[in-house]
């Protein structure tokens, strides 16, 4: 064998070399990425089934909630009537036919916090 052959040959063994390690790299790191990507996709399942179980639970608590204060209300209705012994009575349901007080005002009617002409620093000099 002469010098020059073993030179080639040493120069193909690297580059045969270079180019396995660069393969075997690339598909441990694939491997690599793809198991972190899988644990990211059942991260990102787990969270999402905690917010719809915690949406559905404060919408049940809610319900619950306006449950006992709707209860609560119309026992204070009753016993207003026993122990207030008032002509009308001191709590009421709210009718369909009463406006609230914003409505009742008149619509061209500025509201009452309105100065009407400009005042402090946005007043203009005469």
């Amino acid at each position: 064998m002469s010098l020059l052959t073993g030179i080639l040959l040493a120069v193909a063994a690297l580059i045969v070399g270079i180019i396995i390690g660069r393969f075997s790299v690339r598909s441990r790191d694939a491997g690599r990425l793809e198991q972190e990507l899988n644990k990211a996709h059942k991260e990102l399942e787990n969270y999402q089934g905690q917010i719809n179980t915690h949406f559905a639970d404060s919408a049940a608590l809610m319900e619950q909630l306006a449950e006992q204060y709707q209860t609560l209300y119309r026992h204070m209705a009753e016993q207003s009537k026993f122990l207030a012994k008032a002509q009308e009575p001191l709590f009421r349901e709210p009718s369909a036919e009463e406006t609230p007080a914003n409505e009742a005002e008149e619509p061209g009617v500025p509201p009452r916090d309105y100065a009407g002409a400009s005042s402090g620093l946005l007043k203009q000099p005469n």
